[in-house]
């Protein structure tokens, strides 16, 4: 009986983001009209991009005299947007709102993930970045946080990285209609994490965003890669997990792990870890998880049991 209820969840385990269609027009912001100025982001310059407040959005590109990237190279091909997360003394945000090709289902579960870094002339870093959906493009004339609820969220992993990208994902329930993404921090100053990370350079949180991706997701959970990259075991595994790679090392990598449902429940960071991590699972609940391991552009996805 065991075997069989396992076999049933396997099966019901989300399709892989990387098989799936990308809903958002325009994701890696590579595609505009005309070479805005700095701080001029909207759907006049960018293809299917706008920003939904008065905050001064910004856009770089190599194709652009004048907002040419220096302090970050695109994590593909030739441009970003550029946001305020955090701002030092008085409540102040710039967000990104782009479009996808159809509205969302009602009452089906999505993916969703984009790429952040850090501007290294910054020296405070945030957790909140996050996504939120809606059938209308939002507009608000002010500068403040947006006052709606992400549909996904960082809240666990410190975006503190001025040399990598880092992925902010999640999975969520469509209301359905939803055709707009608008992506930045949400929560208002008193609901952020505000960690300072540097000394030289100014107070804030300013983000480079790149390779937006949302996806319909098939059934109800995550799938895993096959690969013989990645290794873990035990498998079942009570207390520990251990997960071994042979043909690359460990250094700076995210483990995250996901329920069936697609919920992340578990979000580390290990450096210079060697070829292998033992991640404790012994307060996990017994089923099925899956674990995502991240190094740099790469990720690999394995399931296992926990007993």
């Amino acid at each position: 009986m065991r075997r069989k209820i396992l076999l049933l969840a396997i099966s019901i385990f989300l399709q892989l983001p990387g098989e799936a269609q990308n809903l958002v027009l325009n994701p890696g912001l590579d595609s505009y009209i005309t070479c805005p100025g700095f701080g001029q982001f909207s759907d006049t310059y960018i293809n299917n991009w706008d920003k939904p407040s008065w905050g001064s959005t910004d856009y770089y590109n190599y194709n652009c005299p004048g907002i040419i990237p220096s302090q970050q190279t695109p994590r593909s091909d030739s441009a970003y947007a550029g946001i305020i997360g955090y701002n030092y003394g008085q409540e102040y945000r710039e967000y990104m709102t782009g479009m996808l090709n159809a509205p969302l289902i009602p009452g089906a579960t999505y993916y969703c993930e984009f790429y952040v870094s850090l501007n290294d002339g910054y020296i405070q870093a945030i957790k909140e970045l996050g996504a939120y959906f809606s059938a209308s493009a939002p507009s608000y004339a002010n500068t403040l946080h947006l006052p709606v609820t992400p549909h996904i969220q960082n809240n666990l992993t410190l975006l503190d990285d001025t040399s990598n990208w880092l992925k902010v994902s999640g999975y969520f329930l469509a209301s359905g209609g939803e055709q707009y993404i608008t992506i930045g921090n949400l929560m208002d100053d008193a609901h952020t994490t505000i960690v300072q990370v540097g000394n030289s350079g100014s107070y804030g949180s300013y983000y480079f965003v790149d390779d937006v991706w949302v996806s319909l997701a098939e059934g109800t959970g995550i799938a895993e890669s096959e690969n013989g990259v990645v290794n873990i075991f035990p498998n079942p595994a009570a207390d520990r997990l251990n997960i071994h790679s042979n043909e690359f090392l460990f250094n700076e990598v995210i483990v995250e792990l996901y329920d069936i449902f697609g919920k992340k429940i578990v979000s580390e960071k290990y450096l210079h870890s060697g070829n292998e991590i033992s991640l404790n699972v012994s307060d996990l609940l017994p089923g099925m998880y899956l674990a995502e391991i991240t190094q740099g552009d790469k990720t690999f996805r394995k399931k296992f049991i926990k007993e």
